[in-house]
């Protein structure tokens, strides 16, 4: 590669030596003077941006140890090259200036419509790098993707993929990368920038009849019991982010919110929790809310249908 790069300078020079020979120091070619210089300034022109090219990826080989950054970024290179080399050409051939703006014109289209991707991953880049609405460790949403944030590049965003057909929060074991692009156009949902946890329910049915009022005392206070450093923790997120943002509540105590349904009563825990904990914590009070209602008589846990259907079952099994 290297001696193909020096054969390909010493052509383009040697033709640039020739031209101007043959154009200051002899009598041939008499009354070609003006295109003569015009073909010589155009190989110069050729000759110093293929060495500005070489020299540029380079670096950017040197630089740049990511495969896929370093063929974006030799490629973008290449085509603004390109782009400088025929508007230099242009230049050299076309003087009138209508012609020159025409000309500029087409060109910067087709580097725009050539470069559309790039350009938008730069812009996306040069945002989030500004903005910062997302960091290396940040659980975010975008579209259908959710994931932790594992790397930010000049042009796009890995994430660790969790959940699709993993059911919870978990990590599927796919690697996801993203064009910063997205940014542009997309709506980023951060689940830990600033306030580090998130809301969660546990959902609890109660037969008509049972006593309601003990099932939600002790839920509480299971539920209490099993978050209350996140409970803590939180609250005083909050009041760091009233610093920020304007805030209305800063009530994040365990709540329990109670319905009516057509079978039963429903009740839900709300909570607060962090979200790469929210499957395990989940896990945790349904196990813990189990036991405690196990041995209240009072308190009988499914829907009426459900329990209808248990006991026909049983007393065909006992007739049996």
């Amino acid at each position: 590669m290297g001696f193909l790069r020096g054969l390909n300078i010493v052509v383009l020079l040697s033709i640039a030596i020739f031209i101007a020979y043959i154009n200051y120091f002899t009598d041939h070619l008499i009354g070609y003077e003006t295109l003569l210089t015009k073909l010589l300034h155009s190989v110069i022109i050729v000759l110093v941006f293929y060495v500005i090219k070489n020299i540029a990826e380079d670096i950017i080989k040197i630089k740049v140890h990511d495969n896929k950054e370093r063929y974006t970024l030799r490629k973008a290179v290449s085509i603004i090259i390109t782009f400088l080399v025929l508007a230099s050409l242009f230049a050299v051939w076309f003087r009138e200036t209508t012609g020159l703006i025409v000309a500029y014109g087409i060109l910067s289209a087709g580097v725009a419509i050539a470069l559309q991707d790039l350009l938008k991953s730069i812009a996306g880049g040069l945002i989030i790098f500004i903005s910062r609405p997302f960091r290396a460790g940040d659980r975010i949403e975008v579209g259908d993707i959710i994931g932790d944030v594992i790397d930010i590049k000049n042009f796009s965003t890995t994430i660790m993929e969790i959940r699709e057909w993993v059911d919870g929060d978990q990590y599927t074991g796919r690697i996801v990368q993203l064009p910063n692009s997205f940014i542009l156009s997309g709506t980023v949902k951060n689940y830990t920038k600033d306030f580090s946890f998130i809301w969660d329910e546990v959902q609890i049915m109660l037969v008509y009849g049972s006593n309601w009022k003990k099932a939600e005392e002790i839920a509480i206070k299971v539920t209490k019991d099993a978050i209350y450093d996140f409970e803590d923790s939180a609250k005083k997120e909050l009041l760091n982010m009233s610093e920020k943002y304007f805030i209305t509540s800063y009530d994040v105590e365990t709540k329990l919110y109670m319905t009516t349904r057509d079978n039963w009563i429903d009740m839900r825990v709300r909570y607060v929790v962090d979200p790469r904990q929210r499957r395990k914590i989940k896990h945790m009070l349904v196990q813990k809310l189990f036991q405690a209602f196990e041995p209240e008589e009072d308190i009988i846990l499914g829907t009426a249908v459900g329990i209808d259907i248990m006991r026909s079952s049983q007393i065909t099994v006992n007739r049996s």
